[in-house]
């Protein structure tokens, strides 16, 4: 019973990841989209619920990773590498929407006028 609560609860924190990477990933996304029209407060905003959500992610992550380390053994399989693949991309996908925001805004500026 003990093997099919641990099975149960590696599948629910790899859900979690995978969901709370993917809403980092897609605000980092409209960060871009609003930065491209100029609205940087909305492009900060959106980065910060990014941030909020990858933040998430990423507790749930290292929970998992500090069972591993202490010797319990979390064998997810496919469902956690395909977590941590959403949970990587996403953070990829905050780190360059930052820079992409900075271009913008540098464009907005050079053009005389946004923030």
């Amino acid at each position: 019973m003990d093997e099919i609560d641990e099975t149960e609860q590696l599948r629910e924190a790899a859900m979690e990841i995978i969901a709370k990477a993917g809403a980092a990933r897609s605000c980092a996304f409209a960060a871009i989209h609003r930065a491209k029209a100029f609205d940087f407060a909305g492009a900060v905003e959106q980065l910060d619920e990014a941030e909020r959500y990858a933040t998430e992610a990423h507790k749930v992550h290292t929970e998992l990773l500090v069972r591993e380390a202490g010797g319990q053994q979390t064998d997810g399989g496919l469902l956690v590498t395909h977590a941590q693949d959403h949970f990587m991309m996403a953070t990829l996908a905050q780190e360059l929407a930052e820079e992409i925001v900075d271009v913008y805004r540098a464009l907005g500026e050079a053009k005389g006028g946004s923030q």
